[in-house]
């Protein structure tokens, strides 16, 4: 199973949403837009970046669920 650095994928997820919302004009921010979307590929081992960024949100959903513990009742 590959290590994965949560604060990274976190901060990358948190780039590519920021740069996805239009503000990826003119190539500089475009290229800094799919430089994230290739290194999230390479986090979770896909090739598609929506896949990749989907399945990045699912690493981190379950990250934090399992830093929180069980909930008690």
């Amino acid at each position: 199973m590959p290590l994965i650095d949560y604060a990274v994928l976190r901060d990358l997820v948190a780039r590519i949403d920021a740069l996805s919302w239009g503000r990826a004009d003119g190539p500089e921010l475009r290229r800094r837009l799919e430089d994230a979307q290739y290194t999230v590929c390479v986090y979770t081992g896909l090739q598609v970046p929506e896949e990749a960024v989907a399945q990045a949100r699912l690493l981190l959903q379950q990250a934090e669920r399992q830093q929180a513990g069980p909930t008690s009742r």
